[in-house]
């Protein structure tokens, strides 16, 4: 840790302070690494591994995320439909599917 806060804080914070000066092109932007600083300490003091946390979650968690967001057009799983009704209140009507042929049990393995 470097003054209170982890390594991982202390790159986010010079990572956004930089990009938000090579933005701006403005040395008074420098003076937000202080705030920032502030906001890491006390995220850091609650739990020491915050950022640690985050960036893993952002390497598993969000490209799996987005992975179904782009699929599905959804940030579920399910390929299934919601129920919603229309623009008039009714229910759409939705497909009934046979799971096996009237007469004949479905097979197990």
């Amino acid at each position: 840790m470097r003054w209170g806060v982890t390594y991982s804080a202390l790159l986010f914070n010079l990572v956004l302070t930089m990009e938000a000066f090579l933005l701006t092109r403005n040395l008074l932007t420098l003076l937000m690494c202080a705030p920032i600083h502030g906001v890491c300490a006390l995220l850091c003091a609650r739990d020491a591994r915050f950022f640690d946390l985050l960036l893993l979650w952002g390497r598993t968690r969000l490209p799996a995320h987005l992975a179904t967001l782009h699929l599905w057009r959804a940030s579920s799983y399910s390929p299934l439909t919601l129920d919603l009704p229309r623009g008039d209140g009714r229910r759409r009507s939705t497909p009934v599917v046979p799971l096996a042929p009237h007469g004949r049990r479905a097979v197990s393995c």
